[in-house]
């Protein structure tokens, strides 16, 4: 059978949250990556193409029978309803709390990506990231968690609430710092459990160990000057 094919650099970046749907789904995937960064204008017409958008849609899923899926969020829903580990909860109220969830993952990304010293942000930007950006965004996680007796951000179970949050949290917070974010997160204990929680998912621990995770771009301390 044909794998789903994902388009995107061979980076974390934004397509690292649907890589570990994909992973927890069951779903086997090709990569297709350029091969440089920036991408050339040929790469990012071929993409267009694809997605029809005008924009260059990556990531992008494209599935065997020809549909194509755009736009991180959306493609991160899409992969969570064709699975059938539950990550899509199904009443309203959590259908709610989980978008509310992906909008706060959203938040940590935007502000962590206004903190690349290497794309230009300033060192002292970048500074009160490590001093105090990252755990506003901590805390808040920490409050929600306290706010539930379960064991995820959306009930008992595994949802893309908690792969969002963890990809945001670990690829654009705590794996920046020079310790991996180690001394930051006995701040937050809540944050801290949970994240081996999600990390103790069999198929998140198995994507994380592989080699085609080990060989993806991910952002270092260097992002953050140090």
């Amino acid at each position: 059978m044909t794998n789903v094919k994902l388009y995107y650099y061979a980076a974390t970046g934004l397509a690292n949250q649907i890589r570990l749907a994909l992973a927890v789904s069951g779903i086997d995937w090709d990569e297709v990556n350029p091969p440089s960064f920036p991408p050339s204008e040929e790469d990012k017409q071929k993409w267009r193409d694809i997605g029809k958008n005008t924009t260059t849609n990556i990531p992008m899923l494209e599935m065997p029978d020809g549909k194509v899926y755009t736009q991180s969020s959306a493609v991160l829903r899409a992969v969570a309803r064709m699975g059938d580990k539950g990550l899509m909860p199904g009443s309203d109220d959590e259908l709610y709390l989980t978008d509310k969830l992906l909008a706060d993952a959203s938040d940590l990304r935007d502000a962590a990506y206004k903190t690349f010293v290497n794309w230009g942000c300033s060192q002292e930007k970048a500074d009160a990231f490590i001093e105090s950006g990252l755990a506003l965004h901590l805390s808040n996680f920490e409050r929600q968690l306290s706010n539930t007796n379960d064991c995820f951000f959306v009930g008992s179970k595994l949802t893309i609430a908690d792969i969002s949050i963890y990809d945001a949290v670990t690829s654009f917070g705590t794996g920046r710092f020079p310790d991996g974010g180690k001394d930051l997160l006995t701040q937050f204990p809540k944050v801290k459990e949970w994240i081996s929680r999600v990390e103790s998912n069999t198929a998140i621990a198995g994507y994380i160990s592989s080699e085609r995770c080990k060989g993806m771009m991910k952002f270092g301390p260097e992002t953050l000057g140090k």
